[in-house]
């Protein structure tokens, strides 16, 4: 019973699509419509986003570039997560 139980489990992760979300401060003090791009810089950095970017074939042109262009309404958003 607990092996086909883990057989299910493996078959739906093996199915499912995982997406990620990476919440960037624009600043530190958290103001709105203030960004400042060292705090942002930092982040980037080191949550090793370059690396995971470059590893999937990075830039915002082509196929593999369209990986990354989201276009979600903020309601739609928060609603889903």
């Amino acid at each position: 019973k607990f092996c086909a139980a883990l057989n299910t489990l493996f078959d739906t992760l093996s199915e499912t699509q995982m997406w990620y979300i990476f919440c960037i401060n624009p600043n530190d003090a958290h103001l709105p419509n203030q960004l400042k791009g060292r705090t942002v810089k930092v982040q980037v950095r080191s949550a090793g986003l370059g690396a995971v970017v470059a590893r999937c074939g990075g830039g915002s042109t082509g196929a593999r570039g369209r990986m990354w262009e989201v276009g979600i309404e903020i309601g739609e958003f928060w609603k889903r997560y």
